[in-house]
């Protein structure tokens, strides 16, 4: 037991290893935006399983779902259409209170746009953590080795200057291919699945609003003509 803890103290530097990790978190959150550290961190608490597990939920079974309902009920049937997924709840609530379905093709489309770069920034930042933590260790590995040759051939310098350089690229790998990689491919598969159903039911839910509902024409508005003055 003795022979483990002393390996363990020797290859973990709690504050070497904190630097490097959080300036990794720090280059993904940048190249992301300033929302994305949060949506990241959050998406890891439904990463453990797949969508719709335990309900079985699926495009097709809700495609299906919408049209026996309106086959049976007609629109007002929607209101009692619930799904796991809360955006795809949202567009049978839009559908059923539209008037218009051109108005409602775009509200569609827009929210789509919306909910899929959310649901794909999490992916890409745990992508972007795992190609930028081996460049952090090495830059860490670089400072470690001009702090070596900077103390010369010191034997009682050079150990802290070595440990300093290998731990640096040791811990980039590690946070690159055991931290982050696995989460972002996790979260892509999850959110290639949401992304396609979701698609799948707002194509589905356009095709019903053109057949359903009426498309009004634009309306125009013409330039206010100032009256002239008489006398």
């Amino acid at each position: 037991m003795d022979i483990v803890l002393d390996n363990l103290t020797r290859f973990f530097d709690p504050l070497l290893f904190a630097l490097v990790l959080g300036g990794v978190l720090l280059m993904a959150w940048i190249q992301n935006g300033r929302s994305s550290l949060g949506l990241a961190f959050a998406a890891l608490l439904n990463s453990g399983r797949d969508p719709f597990s335990e309900s079985g939920e699926n495009a097709t079974f809700m495609c299906r779902r919408i049209d026996f309902v309106l086959r049976e009920r007609g629109l007002v049937g929607l209101e009692s259409l619930r799904s796991e997924d809360k955006f795809v709840t949202s567009v049978i609530a839009k559908l059923l209170h539209s008037k218009d379905a051109k108005l409602f093709e775009e509200w569609a489309r827009l929210q789509q746009n919306i909910v899929q770069k959310r649901q794909d920034v999490t992916a890409s930042y745990w992508s972007a953590a795992s190609e930028i933590a081996p460049a952090i260790g090495l830059i860490g590995t670089i400072i470690g080795l001009i702090q070596l040759f900077a103390t010369g051939i010191d034997p009682m310098k050079m150990g802290p200057a070595m440990s300093f350089t290998l731990l640096t690229s040791l811990y980039g790998l590690f946070v690159s291919h055991i931290i982050a990689f696995p989460i972002h491919v996790r979260l892509q598969a999850r959110a290639q699945i949401l992304n396609s159903y979701r698609d799948a039911v707002v194509q589905h839910s356009i095709a019903i609003a053109k057949r359903e509902l009426v498309i009004l024409g634009p309306v125009h508005f013409s330039p206010h003509k100032p009256s002239r003055a008489v006398g």
